[in-house]
């Protein structure tokens, strides 16, 4: 008697998500060469380049957020080097 052995292979789920429609993005871009930190708040319908993890450029926003609330932004005087972000 012969043994035979078998894998299952999970397939991934795709999740959709909900299209950003009516809320405003909050991209971040790190300059490396001078490490000044760019917060840009695109109000909701304006375009958002979302950076292609396959091709790195330099000019790309790192990460971006999507909210129907306004963001607020700040660096902790109480933990240097840390972002607080507060809804308004």
């Amino acid at each position: 008697m012969a043994i035979q052995l078998i894998k299952e292979v999970l397939s991934p789920q795709i999740e959709e998500f909900s299209q950003p429609v009516g809320k405003n993005a909050y991209s971040f871009r790190l300059n490396v060469s001078t490490g000044h930190l760019d917060v840009v708040r695109n109000p909701g319908g304006s375009e958002v380049k979302i950076p292609d993890l396959s091709i790195i450029r330099i000019d790309d926003y790192q990460e971006t957020v999507w909210s129907d609330k306004l963001l607020n932004f700040s660096w902790s005087s109480a933990t240097p080097g840390h972002l607080i972000c507060e809804i308004v």
